[in-house]
């Protein structure tokens, strides 16, 4: 009898698993559901119809550990005749990972199960099973019942770029951090630098002497004349010396501000914050120390991402250096995909219907059941487009008219990026657009380093300087 690979309810990913089933036995299974902790993991083996054939037991994570469940395996796959292993193991931080590896270098075959996947087998099981082990129960049942996918960590190029994308977006958000931390240091400090209203001709106005606060100049002066009394010290002359001096180009305007902030500041005299300008100049230090780090993080990033297929979406309106690079990274091999609706569902940005009876469907929501981190770029990447892409910015507003909560129409964009960039990728076909101001060498220019420009242009355009997406 022959099956249609492409009409499994569960697409192409339920098609397989239902084939390989069907191929191999169910009663010839082995299931096996591993709980991933940073030190101690817990497994459970059972057959295909949830039998245990050996209750939950911890393994320590390492070698040693893993010795002990292959041990235990190979036990009971002599013991009751089983042939193949299906190894269960839940998204948990990074500490599958190194499971997920040796797994398959042992020959068994691996299910990657998605947290938000056992999060809805755990509300079931906790009406009927105990709480003691209900995690890995959770992983049982959602392999007998065929979810979570096979596909393999990412390697080569990807899954080094994929390491640096990830590790910047760690160091931006310490970035974010830090700067919360010196926003407050600053309000004890000096309340008045980061601006204070003042009334012209009866309105309300928030005025601040600097337009942006994390400037070269004004990281300066909260480093070493954080105090208003320290400005008063200076003086207009002084600041204006300063300037010239250290290259910080303040504006006359600003010197203004800064003097008169200063002496009609609140703030409390200074030997009563010592503390917050000691740690004001710590934080300072810190940023600048994770400023560097995220600018050589970048440059590595352009530089290896220039050396795989998916570079060509940097001819994209809207998709930046870094989140172009986090975006392929995340979506990774596109080898293992036959369209563009599979990576959707991967980042569980597919879309839930509900339908009953004669009803028209309803769409209320995203499935969440894919890679957390792809789901989380593909949102930025639809928020940037939304704004920064004339085209992608039309189809926004068309969505915003037709009733749809703005993050849902970042989503949409985003699944609509995801689209166009499988096709890009695959067919390494440039992005065509007929507004007025486009012009690739433009957008290029905005993005990349000049060297690299050219090592685009030599990459990618003589290749397909007649095709389109």
């Amino acid at each position: 009898m022959a099956h249609n690979l492409l009409n499994h309810i569960q697409g192409k990913n339920g098609s397989r698993w239902a084939q390989f089933i069907r191929e191999t036995g169910s009663e010839n299974l082995l299931l096996v559901a591993i709980d991933a902790a940073k030190y101690t993991h817990k497994a459970i083996l059972t057959t295909f119809y949830g039998d245990i054939l050996v209750k939950p037991f911890e393994f320590d994570a390492s070698q040693t550990g893993l010795e002990l469940v292959k041990t235990q395996i190979h036990s009971v796959k002599e013991e009751y005749g089983l042939t193949e292993v299906i190894v269960g193991i839940e998204t948990t931080g990074h500490y599958y990972e190194d499971l997920v590896r040796k797994c398959l270098k042992a020959g068994y075959r691996v299910r990657v199960v998605n947290a938000a996947t056992t999060d809805q087998e755990r509300k079931a099981l906790m009406n009927w099973s105990k709480t003691d082990n209900i995690d890995l129960m959770a992983i049982i049942q959602s392999l007998i019942n065929g979810r979570g996918t096979s596909s393999e960590l990412s390697s080569g190029n990807i899954g080094v770029l994929q390491k640096l994308t990830r590790a910047r977006r760690e160091i931006v958000d310490e970035r974010t951090s830090t700067q919360n931390l010196i926003r407050m240091h600053m309000d004890h400090v000096f309340r008045e630098f980061q601006g204070k209203s003042v009334w012209e001709n009866g309105k309300r106005k928030h005025v601040q002497p600097f337009s942006k606060l994390f400037g070269k100049a004004p990281c300066y002066i909260m480093k070493y004349y954080p105090h208003p009394s320290d400005i008063m010290g200076l003086g207009e002359d002084g600041l204006r010396k300063l300037s010239i001096q250290e290259n910080l180009k303040l504006r006359d305007s600003t010197i203004k501000c800064l003097i008169d902030f200063a002496e009609n500041s609140i703030s409390q005299p200074k030997q009563e914050v010592q503390a917050d300008i000691y740690l004001l100049a710590q934080k300072l230090d810190r940023l600048e120390l994770l400023d560097e780090q995220i600018k050589q993080l970048e440059k590595k990033i352009e530089d290896l991402f220039l050396e795989t297929p998916g570079a060509i979406i940097l001819s994209v309106p809207g998709i930046g250096l870094v989140t172009g690079a986090e975006f392929f990274a995340e979506m990774g091999d596109l080898s293992d995909f036959d369209h563009a609706g599979q990576l959707i569902k991967l980042a569980g940005t597919n879309p839930i219907v509900k339908q009953s009876g004669g009803h028209r469907p309803s769409y209320y929501g995203i499935s969440k059941q894919g890679r957390r981190t792809f789901r989380n770029i593909v949102y930025q990447v639809g928020k940037s487009l939304s704004v920064n892409n004339p085209e992608m910015r039309e189809r926004y507003l068309a969505l915003k008219d037709k009733g749809k909560h703005t993050r849902q129409a970042y989503v949409a964009i985003g699944n609509r990026m995801i689209r166009l960039a499988f096709s890009m990728i695959r067919h390494q076909s440039l992005y065509r657009s007929n507004h007025e101001n486009y012009a690739l060498v433009n957008v290029l220019s905005n993005k990349l380093r000049s060297a690299n420009v050219t090592r685009f242009y030599k990459k990618f355009v003589p290749i397909d300087s007649s095709k389109s997406a």
